[in-house]
């Protein structure tokens, strides 16, 4: 049988978005340096797939049997409880794209229909990208989103459940934070020493791959403390574009959706995007619309959570002046 008009249009509409799907995935990772800086650490995780909900394996507690012993002596043969299983639910976004019968016959021409289609599709991936951007620094409480920033390094640690653990009953579950100790321009750098330093007692190697977030104001805050020769940046961050520069030889950046007057600390060993391949920037098929002449609509969709296994290696600096 010979394909409609309208089919013929569902199936280009499809293909050129396979065509686009790894593109578009990789766009969607390096849209924001926070999802950048994770990938290149390799903390997007695809290994949850098909799973209902995502497992989180933590260890939280110390080998209580050590002691100094002498002639006689005895010890414990009773272990505590070393590690237990967190558990966070999948988040679901999508993106419609929106085709209306008149459109469609309007644009007939084999150059005119390659340009709408490529039209509807970037417009949907531009504000899909542009919403990752923003949950990633939101705090977790909207309608069905994801964990972000503000709720996984929260500015105050104690309060909140966070993978099904509350923070107010299980201290070893919160992160670092610190409130700035005036302004900037005086006690910035030491602020952010002091951050840090407090950070390395609970890693097992030497950050080696912590990078600093911040604002636009306070990125720029920080740009005023340094002399031109100290202005050192990450070539790979410069060379997608993300302006950066570093501290203590890690790279601080600003992001446009990162909340003001806070500098994360993160370390992206115990963060992780968890993402469903099977179910990461798909398209359903096409739908009619009812009671719509002609007019058509499919979706892009996606699964996935951020996930943070040890707390207590964040940290944030709050309430920084200028």
């Amino acid at each position: 049988m010979v394909p409609s008009w309208t089919q013929s249009i569902d199936s280009l509409f499809t293909s050129t978005w396979a065509l686009r799907k790894a593109e578009a995935i990789e766009q969607a990772y390096i849209k924001t340096p926070f999802i950048y800086w994770l990938k290149a650490q390799g903390r997007i995780d695809n290994a949850m797939s098909g799973h209902t909900r995502i497992e989180i394996p933590l260890e939280y507690g110390n080998n209580e049997t050590v002691r100094w012993i002498g002639k006689g002596s005895t010890v414990p043969l009773t272990e505590g409880e070393l590690l237990t299983m967190a558990f966070e639910s999948w988040r679901y976004v999508s993106v419609t794209i929106m085709r209306f019968g008149t459109e469609d016959h309007q644009n007939k021409g084999k150059a005119a229909l390659i340009n709408y289609v490529e039209r509807k599709i970037a417009a949907a991936e531009r504000s899909l990208w542009e919403e990752l951007e923003r949950v990633a620094f939101a705090d977790g409480t909207g309608p069905n989103m994801p964990n972000g920033l503000q709720n996984l390094i929260a500015a105050d640690p104690t309060t909140g459940v966070v993978h099904g653990i509350n923070r107010a009953a299980f201290s070893w579950f919160r992160n670092q934070t610190r409130a700035a100790s005036g302004p900037f321009s005086v006690f910035g750098i030491s602020d952010m020493r002091s951050t840090m330093n407090t950070m390395t007692r609970f890693s097992k190697n030497e950050i080696a791959g912590l990078f600093l977030l911040t604002d636009q104001r306070t990125f720029e805050a920080y740009e005023d403390e340094l002399l031109d020769y100290l202005r050192i940046t990450d070539k790979a961050m410069t060379d997608l574009g993300f302006e950066n520069l570093k501290f203590k030889g890690r790279p601080i950046m600003w992001a446009p959706s990162a909340p003001p007057a806070r500098i994360y600390f993160i370390n992206p060993q115990y963060l992780k995007l968890m993402i469903d391949d099977g179910y990461f920037m798909s398209m359903t098929d096409w739908k009619a619309i009812p009671d719509q002449v002609n007019d058509r609509t499919a979706q892009i969709v996606s699964a996935m959570n951020l996930v943070c296994s040890r707390p207590i290696a964040q940290g944030v600096l709050t309430g920084i002046t200028y």
